[in-house]
């Protein structure tokens, strides 16, 4: 479950896999592919990459963006930077695999950040929404994220 989060809250929000079983190695490599991408997109350095994997604040505006990139590129938002929680919702019963305590909480966490109000500006959006998942998931109990 903390996985989701991190996904989610950092693009993720979420992991984009096919309907077939979570896989932790494939999901890290996309991750790492699409991160690479966005970072050449936005003109992030490398120190925002690691700034996402270690769980911290994007340190300026193109760590936001890359976040904002990345959140895109797994459709957590739509074109404007704001969440879409019915992607949300997909990403959390693949990760899951539908467990219903698991998806009671993602649910949760996913509705709790959903509602927030979030700037115009679609890298700023995408750093408080990471802020909101990672804050609820420490909420839910979830402190620990091995990526």
């Amino acid at each position: 479950m903390a996985k989701f989060i991190l996904i989610a809250a950092l693009c993720i929000l979420s992991a984009v896999v096919s309907k077939a079983a979570f896989n932790k190695e494939e999901v890290i490599k996309t991750f790492m592919t699409r991160a690479e991408e966005c970072r050449g997109e936005v003109g992030a350095a490398d120190s925002d990459v690691q700034d996402i994997l270690s769980k911290l604040p994007a340190a300026g505006k193109e760590g936001k963006c890359l976040r904002n990139c990345l959140m895109k590129k797994y459709s957590a938002v739509d074109n404007n930077g704001k969440f879409v929680k019915s992607v949300a919702e997909e990403h959390a019963q693949i990760y899951t695999d539908g467990d219903a305590d698991k998806m009671k909480i993602a649910h949760e966490i996913i509705d709790a950040c959903a509602g927030i109000p979030v700037p115009d500006d679609p890298c700023e959006a995408a750093e408080v929404y990471g802020k909101c998942f990672l804050e609820q998931a420490k909420a839910h109990g979830i402190e620990k994220f091995d990526f």
